[in-house]
């Protein structure tokens, strides 16, 4: 498959051919795939475990009851309204002439003007049943129930968009966990590799057929690639801990489906849908043009209806005698009343021209971001067509650049066998193939992260899967 020159080896000096031998063995290895760890999970499996599962998934779930809740609230409040009060009182019945405005707490003194000042107390009572409905408020009542619903809608639209950001965010960490750990995999297999190249140029030092230097670097570029993996092996963990926490599952780890990895996505075009981000964008917009339209109704007037009843009972006779006994605390006197009423606040105009002022210009606010979403989600979309045309050149250049990097390292070993190459160049060769090997094992992942931004930008995340193979 590859076109290299192949050393024999009754042409290597003693030990030489050794080298040549496990060398080669551990770059073919280095192509393989590890021990995979961990529990085997599909990206369906993960996006069910991350809607179910995750907290602030639930919570958002919790906010759109709580708008539904907030809607049946608004509805009662065309119900007429029924208030019972009722008191025994013991005290003074000093009365005055006049008249007071309504303003603080005001404890009325009924009854007629007594001739003397007198501090003795008697018994009184007062029960009242007092109800009001308002069946015409001339808008008001419909601002508020829109107003309501608006808010609902919002609310849902911002669950689905945070469903939808977070299955991105699921999907995202899924790829670079299996990157991750195919990059770790990869850095094991490099690490016995460099192991193997620097026992077997110590032993050659040690038997004097290459210089100290050599197993100098050699132990210097073992250590390398031992810290390359630790490097790994940190970031798999990091990928590890971050899908455990979007999927709600503390302390676990994760298996990715090696799909991934293995097959390049079929270019599609992104379907037509209504991005749920864009959607949030617009329920702000309705939200915000309910609430002004609510203010700007405030000013208009309130017609209710009232009727009202009471009882009344008092230590005072109605010929003057004054009972200080408990008797005075039995209703003796009752009364009815019924009427309309109308509210209306002349002056109230210029408060809410200002706070319906102040809304609609956050509305223009929330406007503006809406195309401003557009703008960036039209972009997004060129970025990822971008990226999978990338992605698809990258996979076709990637082996090649790795049988190249493969020969070149071959070549350079058997130009160090022959005593026409140092050892610096072919830790060089050696450092050119771990990067193809890398490259490699990325090509497909990469591919499927640009499937993934056009899924960010379509809105519509049926999108992804339609590029898996059943």
């Amino acid at each position: 498959m590859f076109s290299c020159f192949y050393p024999t080896r009754g042409a290597l000096p003693p030990g030489r051919w050794l080298l040549t031998a496990t060398l080669l063995l551990a770059t073919t290895a280095s192509h393989a795939q590890g021990t995979a760890t961990g529990r085997p999970l599909s990206l369906n499996e993960a996006l069910e475990l991350a809607r179910t599962q995750a907290p602030h998934l639930q919570a958002k779930a919790y906010q759109v009851q709580a708008a539904e809740a907030d809607i049946a609230l608004t509805k009662t409040q065309r119900l007429p309204s029924v208030r019972l009060s009722g008191q025994v009182s013991y005290g003074s019945n000093n009365a005055v002439a006049g008249t007071m405005l309504p303003i603080g707490t005001i404890i009325p003194s009924s009854g007629s003007l007594s001739g003397v000042n007198s501090y003795n107390a008697v018994f009184g009572s007062m029960g009242t049943a007092l109800a009001e409905w308002s069946p015409v408020t001339f808008g008001q009542y419909p601002a508020q129930q829109a107003r309501a619903e608006a808010a609902r809608s919002y609310a849902q639209a911002d669950a689905d968009n945070e469903l939808f950001t977070q299955q991105l965010r699921v999907a995202q960490t899924y790829l670079d966990l299996l990157a991750t750990q195919s990059l770790r995999q990869v850095r094991e297999q490099d690490v016995r590799r460099v192991a193997v190249l620097k026992k077997t140029i110590t032993r050659l030092a040690l038997n004097g057929l290459r210089p100290g230097v050599d197993s100098t670097l050699a132990r210097a570029a073992e250590a390398q690639s031992r810290l390359a993996l630790v490097s790994a092996q940190e970031q798999e963990a990091d990928r590890q801990a971050r899908l455990s926490t979007l999927l709600g599952q503390p302390g676990a780890t994760w298996q990715p489906d090696t799909l991934y990895n293995r097959t390049l996505p079929p270019a599609l075009v992104p379907p037509t849908a209504t991005h749920p981000t864009l959607g949030l964008q617009q329920r702000a917009v309705d939200l915000g043009q309910a609430r002004e339209t609510v203010i700007r109704r405030q000013y208009r007037p309130r017609i209710s209806l009232l009727g009202a009843t009471w009882g009344r009972g008092s230590g005072l006779g109605y010929n003057g005698q004054t009972d200080y006994g408990l008797a005075g605390a039995a209703p003796t006197r009752f009364n009815y009343a019924v009427g309309v009423g109308v509210v209306f606040d002349l002056l109230d105009w210029p408060r809410v021209q200002a706070q319906a002022k102040a809304e609609n210009l956050r509305t223009q606010g929330l406007q503006a971001e809406y195309r401003q979403q557009q703008l960036e989600l039209s972009n997004q979309a060129t970025l990822a067509e971008q990226r999978l045309t990338l992605a698809a050149e990258r996979a076709r250049q990637g082996p090649l650049q790795l049988a190249a990097a493969r020969q070149a390292f071959r070549q350079k070993l058997a130009l160090y066998n022959a005593g026409l190459a140092t050892v610096v160049d072919v830790t060089q060769a050696l450092y050119g193939l771990q990067q193809a090997e890398q490259d490699q094992v990325l090509t497909a992942n990469a591919a499927w992260q640009a499937v993934l931004l056009q899924t960010a930008a379509a809105g519509d995340f049926s999108f992804f899967f339609t590029h898996v193979t059943p």
